[in-house]
């Protein structure tokens, strides 16, 4: 027997409005990392990460971009909590407001050098990457997608949200298999690639979650 899908609540102005800022915040970082790539054309995408972005001359770019990232996923934990209704999704929204704080304490401290010995690290090298190993947003975005595909309303891009979590579990394994274990980068190493792969998966996953939730949104006041 077919599972019964769950009826979802309307979703309110606010959360209609916190769908629509997740949609802005997460494209404006794809344009503001797109430009930087332009402007830094020093740091080779294949094997430099994005946060040594924040090292050049446009570095407060790279700290806006992390800001946008931040607020694009608190505002989808925002969006979706009420149509949130298992274990499973509230560990999700849980996961996700932590990889949030995480990104802001990227930001807020700069990364050293990849080329850096991890024995020479700085304090603000260490935040950085203290901040960074905290963003689980792959599996987050895992768990609230099995968890709204239960509800008729996201039933519609069930497919989509599956798809676009699991391609950014296997991005995000494929960047830690990546990581050399001396700690040692050079052009050899395809981090930087894979970890663009990544956050552009993410990114993905929040905007299609914000655009169906805008839609909800628009529906319920029509």
């Amino acid at each position: 027997m077919a599972k019964q899908l769950v009826v979802a609540k309307p979703l309110t102005v606010t959360a209609s409005r916190f769908a629509l800022v997740s949609i802005f915040s997460g494209a404006l970082f794809i344009l503001l990392l797109s430009i930087l790539h332009l402007l830094q054309p020093e740091f080779d995408p294949t094997w430099r990460f994005i946060s040594e972005y924040a090292l050049g001359n446009f570095g407060w770019m790279m700290h806006v971009a992390f800001g946008l990232l931040a607020v694009a996923q608190i505002s989808v934990a925002i969006t979706i909590f009420p149509h949130i209704r298992t274990v499973t999704g509230y560990i999700g929204l849980v996961i996700l407001g932590i990889s949030a704080i995480g990104v802001i304490i990227a930001g807020i401290f700069v990364t050293d050098p990849i080329s850096m010995s991890p024995d020479d690290a700085t304090f603000n090298g260490r935040m950085h990457s203290i901040g960074a190993m905290l963003d689980y947003t792959p599996v987050a975005a895992l768990l609230i997608s099995l968890s709204l595909s239960r509800l008729d309303a996201w039933r519609p891009i069930k497919n989509r949200l599956l798809t676009s979590a699991v391609i950014s579990i296997i991005a995000m394994l494929v960047f830690i298999l990546q990581i050399p274990q001396d700690g040692q980068f050079g052009p050899e190493v395809l981090a930087g690639l894979f970890g663009r792969i990544l956050i552009l998966a993410d990114i993905a996953w929040l905007i299609i979650v914000g655009i169906h939730a805008a839609k909800l949104g628009a529906s319920n006041r029509s």
